[in-house]
């Protein structure tokens, strides 16, 4: 089901991640690139895209509300002999490629004692040799096809359930037979070499070891509170050290043998393929050898917490640098798969977003005891589901947030919400439904994959999203505010309720209260009096007198790359670029030089603060409150930055949304609203977490060497408390109005669906409108230069026995198109490279980042920069091993096979770049702000010849030298 961003994505979800492994496979994902020839994306806003054909949408069943609903008809669906399910789902975004998955119906709570770990080894070591693939043959084919490993190929595993993740090419049929029988292997024929097996304990143990922090000692400590009596709370997915450095080959082995086995299984495929059928019979075919065990062993259940009152955990860590408070009713996971089930989503649905609202209106307050709370109801595992209220309190103020989150719920039940409550969460509901029924065609196949995947595992409804529209639009309006008054009683009281305290330690911040404390200030919350909430109504529109029209002067065709571009009245520039990648989404992004580099040096004290500040305080006549209600069920977004050199504004919305997009881009740029108390509660707000952050030992550490970098320059400086406590909200506020005052050299580029016809008086009206003064400005270069020579630091912070190692080359550079592809080859180069060295050679990384670039303005430098994180004991070790490679690179350049991976996985990327809103926008705002070719990215031959031996060997002697760079390293505390 396509659920409302909730809770239950947000925040139950999020508690868990401390335990929850993920991505293990890919070892962290490459940064963006910036560079003009590979292009910026900008990331996609709340815009959606358009329907497919779709079966009938369903409604109430004759058969009654108790019926189960139907399969989604699109889905191909079938079990094997052997007991091995499949699906199968042709939808062709991202074009020409598949998602071929592994789901495993097995996890961490069916580990023995003696194999806590061993899932999540299990699923490294399927990455490391199977019958077909020996060692790491699989991550050397995938990446040959042009797929990344980590983005492309990956692997997670969890509480009760392991799912493998591939992505292939569609445009051959090797490709995909290859990946079913990676799939397959990966199912029934993982090899577990012994000297493969010592090898990935260090790549296991590294991932535990760059895990660990105050998050996660906390999470230990509550994980045995929060699932008391049930295997939760002794199985955490990422294991024991001990047993991850010890356990030998064959118990390893003896989990595979016992849970991977094809009544356990699903293989899902979802993709641009051209017949449905035909995968169907290649699954039925390659999949029926597969065996179960003659003595299968059952599958048993990690248990729910007994309802025996209420369970208090109260925990501390020098290392936190905020108090988190929870509390949870946990019950027993509810079904989800009829339509009495959906009408009881819907509901809730309906009750969080009105408690949410509520929270965020308190959240706004001065007087607020927390920065932020939020509630929901959600699945926390597969056998427990929870309702669930947190918040993050301010310092000293954990009594008056618990009495906070428990007076809400009880407002609700003694008083009920309001017309206007209802109404809204009605709205934004039935919206969001509409939504997602329009973004189907174009949906991310990822996405259906994931449900899949839930409805195998979890018996999740999967009915495809227009009949999840009409079903929504069906119930909506029989819910009555008596059912949602009384839905916080549904969950029972003191019995089955947790509450979780976590803050840091008594030392250096108010001690958190007692556990008699806690359950004193419930039972007083109980008995008192709760006055009804106050509904304020909104009655203003968002603009309500539109701004006198300006209007394109000159038009210019792009043809190579099907744009517009239109030089406005006020002299700003709009360049359009209709679209069918996603077919209800359209992007805004407008960038003009100047930014805080147009700011004294008295001047910067406060105008660093202009957007935070001009952010907070809504736009025009509305403040951020009632602005927020006056958008309710639109799917618009919009706001502003000021940067070090340039200021910009990014907006997105649905195409019904467009007049609304343009209406708050106007707003954002020529009428901030100052509020005074916004102003106070941002202000207490940041303070406190400044005052907090070094508690934090990787903020710390990236904090002191960042100063060292630069040298210390002012405006290089990480923010104190007290800049924030001096800064001059109207000085700010003057700042801000100077730098979007004046739209002369502002270029906007749009993209997505929309037809240029249909904008023409929208940006006549809203953008052609904006104050033009004729100004034209540069990016100012202030002359700040970062540190010179050889430079290395050691900062002892932390208390875990991890370390984390960042190399910076750096220098002067003039920029050219060449130099800025060969730096962006090397990195890729690099990226594979230590990748094969450190991590599967050693065992001594998770992952490694490599990436560099050079800036174009104001002050034209490269930048080349390699992390990881390590065992402290190996840090010279490894450092030496990274300098050792390059050396190899600059003395002999790179294999040929290395190149082609890079080559075939800039040519695939570049595929899907090419067919993303984002990426237009990021390129396009490139190309007109440095005069280039807008057409040059549509041919990637220029790229690819640049990716020779004698390049990369180049590249790196004149960006990688050991004359300069600076080396940073975090250690533990002495």
């Amino acid at each position: 089901m396509i659920r409302t961003p909730s809770i239950e994505r947000a925040t139950s979800r999020a508690l868990l991640v401390a335990c929850m492994v993920a991505a293990c496979g890919g070892g962290g994902s490459k940064p963006a690139v910036t560079g003009p020839d590979h292009g910026p994306t900008l990331a996609a806003g709340s815009a959606g895209t358009a329907s497919a054909s779709a079966p009938a949408p369903a409604t109430p069943s004759p058969g009654g509300e108790d019926a189960v609903l139907p399969l989604w008809p699109e889905i191909k669906h079938g079990t094997l002999p052997n007991g091995l399910t499949y699906y199968i789902l042709k939808h062709q975004k991202p074009e020409h490629r598949a998602f071929l998955w592994l789901a495993v119906n097995a996890g961490s709570v069916l580990e023995e004692d003696d194999q806590r770990g061993l899932a999540h080894f299990d699923e490294h070591m399927a990455f490391n040799g199977t019958r077909r693939f020996p060692k790491a043959e699989i991550v050397n084919y995938l990446e040959k096809i042009g797929m990344r490993f980590g983005a492309d190929l990956n692997a997670r595993t969890e509480f009760d359930d392991t799912v493998y993740e591939l992505e292939v090419p569609t445009d051959n049929q090797v490709f995909l037979a290859k990946g079913l029988d990676i799939l397959h292997d990966w199912a029934g024929d993982v090899t577990y070499d012994p000297a493969e097996v010592d090898k990935e304990r260090g790549v296991v143990k590294e991932e535990w070891r760059q895990g660990r922090g105050a998050g996660e000692r906390i999470f230990d400590k509550q994980a045995p509170v929060l699932f008391k009596g049930s295997r939760y709370a002794v199985r955490l997915p990422i294991g024991l050290p001990q047993v991850i450095d010890k356990a030998p080959r064959d118990q390893l082995y003896r989990f595979y043998k016992d849970w991977y086995r094809p009544d356990l299984m699903a293989v899902i495929a979802v993709g641009d393929f051209d017949d449905a059928g035909a995968i169907e019979r290649e699954i039925r075919a390659r999949f029926a050898d597969l065996k179960n065990p003659a003595h299968e062993r059952p599958r048993g259940v990690a248990g729910v917490p007994r309802p025996d009152g209420t369970r208090v955990s109260i925990e501390t860590d020098r290392e936190l640098p905020w108090t988190e408070v929870s509390v949870y009713n946990l019950l027993p996971h509810r079904p989800e798969a009829s339509y009495k089930d959906f009408r009881r989503l819907v509901v809730e649905q309906v009750y969080q977003s009105v408690l949410n609202e509520r929270f965020a209106t308190i959240s706004r307050r001065p007087d607020a005891p927390f920065v932020g709370a939020g509630a929901g109801i959600s699945s926390l595992t597969r056998e427990i589901d929870g309702f669930v209220r947190e918040a993050r309190a301010k310092p000293g103020k954990v009594p008056a947030t618990l009495e906070s989150l428990f007076t809400e719920v009880l407002r609700v039940e003694q008083h009920g919400v309001t017309q206007g409550e209802l109404d809204r969460a009605r709205t934004i509901l039935a919206r969001n439904a509409e939504q997602n029924d329009a973004e189907d065609a174009t949906s991310d196949s990822r996405n259906y994959t994931e449900e899949i995947t839930r409805h195998f595992f979890e018996h999740e409804l999967l009915i495809g999203r227009a009949s999840e529209k009409e079903l929504t639009l069906t119930y909506l309006p029989t819910i009555t505010l008596a059912e949602i008054n009384t839905l916080a009683k549904a969950f029972g009281g003191a019995d089955n309720r947790v509450i979780l305290v976590a803050g840091p330690d008594a030392s250096k911040a108010p001690p958190l209260p007692t556990r008699d404390r806690v359950l004193a200030i419930i039972d007083e919350v109980g008995k008192r009096t709760i006055d009804p909430w106050e509904d304020k109504v909104v009655t203003a529109k968002l603009m309500a007198q539109l701004p006198r029209p300006g209007k394109i002067v000159q038009e210019t065709k792009v043809p190579a790359i099907n744009a517009t571009e239109w030089t406005l009245s006020n002299g700003a520039r709009v360049i359009l670029k209709p679209t069918d990648f996603e077919a209800d989404q359209v992007l805004l992004a407008g960038s003009s030089p100047g930014g805080l580099a147009m700011a004294s040096d008295r001047e910067f004290r406060d105008a660093r603060f202009a957007d935070d500040i001009a952010g907070v305080g809504g736009v025009g006549e509305l403040d951020a409150e009632e602005l927020q209600k006056v958008l309710a069920g639109k799917h618009v977004t919009a706001s502003t930055a000021i940067g070090g050199t340039t200021e910009s504004v990014e907006a997105g919305a649905s195409a019904r949304d467009l007049e609304t997009m343009f209406q708050l881009v106007h707003l954002e740029m020529t009428a901030p609203r100052k509020d005074e108390r916004a102003i106070t509660v941002w202000r207490t707000n940041l303070i406190d977490q400044l005052e907090n952050r070094l508690r934090v030992p990787e903020v710390k550490f990236a904090m002191e060497s960042r100063a060292v970098l630069y040298k210390n320059h002012p405006r290089e400086k990480s923010l104190e408390p007290g800049d924030v406590a001096k800064a001059n909200a109207d000085k700010a506020l003057a700042f801000y109005k100077d730098r979007f005052g004046d739209a002369s050299d502002v270029t906007f580029v749009i993209a997505g669906a929309f037809d240029p016809a249909q904008l023409r008086p929208l940006v006549e009206t809203y953008l052609a409108s904006l104050p033009g003064k004729g100004r034209k400005e540069k990016q100012k270069d202030l002359g700040i230069r970062k540190v010179s020579g050889i430079v290395k630091k050691i900062w002892h912070l932390g208390q875990e026995p991890k370390a984390h190692v960042q190399l910076m080359f750096h220098g002067d550079e003039s920029w050219t198109r060449d130099k800025d592809r060969d730096m962006f080859i090397l990195g890729d180069v690099l990226a594979i490279r230590l990748r094969e060295v450190l991590r599967e050679d050693k065992g001594g990384v998770y992952g490694v980042e490599s990436s560099g670039f050079i800036a174009r303005a104001p002050h034209q430098e490269r930048s080349f920069t390699i992390s990881f994180g390590c065992d402290p004991a190996r840090v010279d070790e490894l450092v030496k091993a990274t300098f050792d490679e390059i050396a190899a690179i600059q003395r002999d350049g790179i294999a040929a096979d290395t190149l082609e991976k890079v080559a075939q996985t800039f040519l695939r990327e570049r595929e899907l770049q090419l067919r993303s809103n984002g990426f237009w926008v990021g390129w396009l705002t490139s190309a007109y702000t440095f005069g280039d070719d807008p057409a040059l990215v549509l041919d990637p031959s220029k790229m690819t010849a640049r990716m020779t031996s004698d390049n990369v060997k180049a590249a790196a002697k004149r960006y990688l030298p050991s004359t300069q760079y600076f080396e940073a390293i975090l250690l533990p505390a002495k």
